[in-house]
């Protein structure tokens, strides 16, 4: 498909519901597997639960936690926290499915979500890109986000004092 001739009304936006909740945690562990595979949220089931919990909030007046679908077809998620109070959002999750990219799906579910974020006159938005994911970089970059600061990391062993090289745990 010429993604210049792309259809703006191909994707929606929809509330995942509590009902949902155990497709959501496949396509969630699925994307962390892929950002993050290295990380203490795979490798425990736990953690993992607990993260699931605080990522995607269900039904909370300042997350937005939402389908993108196609056709009814489910080709991604995103959730963001917004605080219309301060004018702002920020995108926490954003994920389309591997068997979806390369369609334009990600400038559309961007769209959509800036339309939702008009009504609630949000003007900052912010987001967080892992250093290893280079694609993610370009995408966000692509859709008008710059870097605005940096946060440094630094893993350590209290016990030796040693640090260890690298800021994420796929480093490791």
């Amino acid at each position: 498909m010429d993604h210049n001739m792309m259809d703006h009304n191909m994707i929606a936006l929809r509330a995942i519901e509590p009902s949902e909740c155990e497709y959501l945690h496949q396509i969630a562990e699925a994307y962390w597997l892929e950002l993050m595979p290295h990380s203490d949220v795979i490798q425990d089931a736990n953690q993992r639960a607990q993260y699931f919990q605080d990522r995607f909030p269900l039904n909370t007046p300042d997350h937005l936690v939402q389908w993108a679908i196609n056709n009814e077809t489910i080709v991604g998620i995103v959730a963001a926290r917004v605080e219309p109070a301060n004018r702002r959002a920020s995108i926490e999750d954003f994920y389309v499915l591997p068997t979806e990219r390369s369609k334009g799906y990600g400038r559309e579910m961007i769209r959509k979500l800036y339309q939702q974020f008009d009504t609630m006159d949000i003007e900052r938005v912010d987001l967080n890109v892992r250093r290893d994911n280079p694609a993610a970089l370009a995408f966000w970059e692509a859709q008008g986000f710059r870097i605005a600061l940096y946060h440094l990391r630094q893993y350590r062993d209290p016990q030796s004092g040693e640090s260890f090289v690298g800021a994420l745990s796929s480093d490791f």
